[in-house]
């Protein structure tokens, strides 16, 4: 909504039309006055229109840098997300990793228990044992639980 009022810089009334509050404009009126009679109090030569036109010239120069200062955090916040999605998606492939290598270690659990089921009890034979000698039937054309060719 927009707001009329009236401030006072420098000697000189200005009507405003302006979405901010009277309080937040005045403090800015306050602030330009100070400037300007510091700088004028500090330079004797210069005019008012001279003041104020070196007062813009300063504030355009911190308007100019603080938007660049902003476009920067942005475009640092953008690598920061992107590299957080790319962290992420990571992690995820990892989890999804770590569960596969869980489940083959189940069904590698299982067909060990399964070989040793059909060893004899009272031998003792070690996985690679077991694995070795599958490799060895393997290549007799042999069935490792003891059926099929021999």
């Amino acid at each position: 909504m927009k707001n009329e009022m009236t401030v006072h810089i420098f000697n000189r009334d200005y009507r405003l039309m302006t979405d901010e509050s009277k309080e937040y404009t005045d403090r800015l009126a306050a602030e330009l006055n100070r400037k300007m009679a510091d700088l004028l109090s500090s330079k004797a030569t210069l005019s008012v229109q001279d003041a104020a036109a070196l007062i813009c010239l300063e504030c355009y120069d911190e308007l100019t840098k603080a938007r660049k200062n902003i476009e920067n955090i942005r475009t640092q916040i953008k690598t920061y997300v992107d590299e957080a999605n790319a962290a992420r998606q990571e992690a995820e492939e990892a989890k999804n990793d770590a569960m596969e290598f869980a489940e083959r270690a189940v069904q590698l659990e299982k067909e060990l228990k399964l070989r040793k089921s059909f060893e004899p009890k009272n031998e003792k034979i070690s996985a690679s044992d077991i694995i070795s000698r599958d490799i060895s039937d393997a290549l007799e054309n042999k069935s490792p639980y003891g059926y099929g060719k021999k």
